[in-house]
C-alpha cells in the first residue's frame, strides 16, 4: 500500500511537470511568433492613394452605391505615419475629394490582432512576412497570405479572399497587394457580382473598386534598423568592448599596465 501511494505522488509530480514544461514551450513559442510580427513602417514615412470605381447593372432602376460615388469624387488619399511603437502604427489620413473638400482621420492599428482605433487605416501588417503566414497571430481572422510575388520590382504580398452569401447571391473578391518590406498596401481590388432574383427580376450587378498606392521607388525605402532586447545588448557591449582594448592593447596604444577583468 505505502508503495502503491509513493508511485501515484511520484506519477503526479511527473505529469504536473511535463505540464508546466509544454505551458514554458508553447509560452515561449508564441512570444517568439509575434517577436517577428514588427512593424516596417517608421515615423514621418508618406503614402498616396488613388481610388475609382466601376459599376453596371441589368436592373433599370437600380441606383449605384453610394460608397461607389465616394469613390469616384476622391481626387487622392494622403497617409502619413504619425507615430509606431512595437505593435501599434497610428496614422493620419487626409481625404482629397474633386470639389475641393477634404476630410481627415486619426486613429491606431496593431498589427498583431488587426484591431483598428477611430480612424486608423486598416489596411498594414507587419513586415518581411512570407506565403503562409497568418497576418495578424493575435487576432481572430485566420487570415493568410496567399503568395509572395515580384510586383513592380519589388516583393510583395497578396492576400485573396472570396466570400459568398447564400441569401442574396452575391459573390464578393478581396485581392490586395502589400509591400513587403513595409507591410503597407500597394493595390486592392474589390469585386462584386449579384445574380440574385429582385422583385422577380434577375438582376445582374457588378462594381470593381482599384485602389492604387503611388509607385514604389526602393531607393526611399529603408528597412528599420533592428533592435536588440536589452539583455543581449549587454553582452554584445561587453564582448565588442573587449575586442577593442584587446587591439589597442597589441597596437601599444594603451598602457602594458592594463588588465581586463571578467
Amino acid at each position: 500500500m505505502q508503495s502503491d501511494k509513493c508511485m501515484n505522488k511520484r506519477l503526479i509530480a511527473i505529469t504536473l511537470l511535463l505540464c508546466f514544461a509544454a505551458l514554458t514551450v508553447t509560452g515561449i513559442n508564441t512570444s517568439k511568433a509575434e517577436q517577428s510580427f514588427v512593424p516596417g513602417v517608421i515615423q514621418g514615412d508618406q503614402f498616396w492613394y488613388t481610388e475609382y470605381s466601376h459599376w453596371t447593372s441589368s436592373d433599370a432602376y437600380a441606383s449605384i452605391p453610394q460608397d461607389l460615388v465616394t469613390a469616384n469624387q476622391t481626387a487622392y488619399t494622403d497617409l502619413r505615419i504619425s507615430d509606431v511603437n512595437s505593435t501599434t502604427v497610428t496614422t493620419f489620413t487626409a481625404f482629397y475629394y474633386t470639389d475641393n473638400t477634404q476630410q481627415v482621420a486619426r486613429g491606431a492599428t496593431n498589427i498583431l490582432t488587426g484591431a483598428v482605433t477611430d480612424g486608423g487605416f486598416p489596411a498594414i501588417i507587419a513586415a518581411n512576412l512570407t506565403a503562409g503566414q497568418i497576418i495578424h497571430p493575435s487576432g481572430s481572422d485566420g487570415i493568410t497570405i496567399n503568395e509572395t510575388i515580384t510586383k513592380d520590382s519589388r516583393q510583395t504580398n497578396r492576400i485573396y479572399i472570396t466570400r459568398y452569401n447564400a441569401t442574396n447571391g452575391v459573390t464578393a473578391t478581396d485581392d490586395r497587394y502589400f509591400d513587403q518590406i513595409t507591410g503597407m498596401l500597394v493595390e486592392e481590388i474589390i469585386s462584386q457580382s449579384d445574380g440574385g432574383a429582385v422583385s422577380g427580376v434577375i438582376e445582374t450587378q457588378s462594381l470593381t473598386t482599384n485602389i492604387v498606392s503611388s509607385p514604389w521607388d526602393p531607393q526611399t525605402i529603408t528597412p528599420p534598423t533592428p533592435e536588440f532586447p536589452p539583455l543581449l545588448a549587454i553582452p554584445i557591449f561587453i564582448g565588442a568592448t573587449t575586442i577593442l582594448l584587446i587591439a589597442l592593447k597589441k597596437k601599444h596604444l594603451i598602457p602594458g599596465q592594463l588588465t581586463i577583468k571578467a
